[in-house]
């Protein structure tokens, strides 16, 4: 009776941490909160007396479970990659137009002071004859042009720095699912020795939550950043 209760009282403080680890994803994800709810019906199915009745198929569920969160781990470095460069290599292209067109503009500008001054209309810059209305438009359409550019730079670093803030999510499931494959192999060399216990179904019911955790991280719904919308905020902006 003693055994069943400590084991209760474990399964309750893993369950409680679990949820408050998941509550975020699930009520502000319908993807995440479908994908909860199936993963949680597998493993509720996994109680401690289902546990120690069949301690070798709850590790291989374990273990399989972790087997697949790597390669949803994986897959998302090789997006999260392929998008970093894309990112990068749009905020460069951002940058090198921004210092086009600040060059540009104050060229422009100066050659309009200088005529407003001698009152020299039209006036030539870069190979076109301007009158003044003209110039005014130019002026302000490089003017509009270059701060685009200026946000698009910066929507791209920005992106760039979430994607880090994704690598290393990523880094840490794959720790964990690591740490949760070795866990699950030393409880297999401990089964083959020792008769189910307390202690061991309560080291059991631990990386069935830990395993969990890590499937969490894997399936989380945090899209990586999206080089379309990045471009339909610059649409916008222009």
């Amino acid at each position: 009776m003693s055994q069943q209760s400590g084991v209760a009282k474990v399964v309750v403080v893993v369950l409680v941490l679990l949820v408050a680890a998941l509550a975020v994803y699930y009520f502000t994800s319908d993807v995440g909160r479908t994908r909860i709810t199936e993963a949680g019906k597998q493993y509720a199915q996994w109680t401690p007396e289902n546990i120690a009745k069949d301690p070798e198929n709850y590790l291989s569920f374990c273990e399989q479970e972790c087997n697949a969160a790597l390669l949803k781990l994986k897959a998302s470095e090789i997006e999260i990659a392929q998008n970093r460069g894309s990112l990068e290599s749009m905020a460069a292209a951002a940058k090198n137009k921004v210092a086009a067109g600040a060059k540009g503009l104050t060229e422009l500008k100066a050659a309009y002071k200088q005529a407003e001054t001698e009152a020299k209309f039209p006036f030539s810059w870069n190979g076109k004859s301007y009158a003044q209305d003209a110039a005014k438009r130019d002026i302000v359409s490089l003017f509009r042009q270059v701060e685009a550019q200026k946000s698009v730079a910066a929507k791209a670093e920005a992106g760039v720095q979430r994607l880090d803030g994704q690598v290393a999510r990523i880094q840490e499931g794959r720790a964990k699912a690591q740490e949760q494959l070795q866990e699950i192999a030393t409880s297999r060399s401990l089964l083959k020795v020792n008769k189910i216990t307390e202690d061991l179904t309560r080291r059991l019911t631990s990386i069935g939550a830990a395993v969990q955790s890590t499937v969490g991280i894997a399936t989380d719904s945090s899209a990586p950043v999206s080089l379309d919308q990045l471009a339909a905020q610059q649409a916008t902006v222009v």
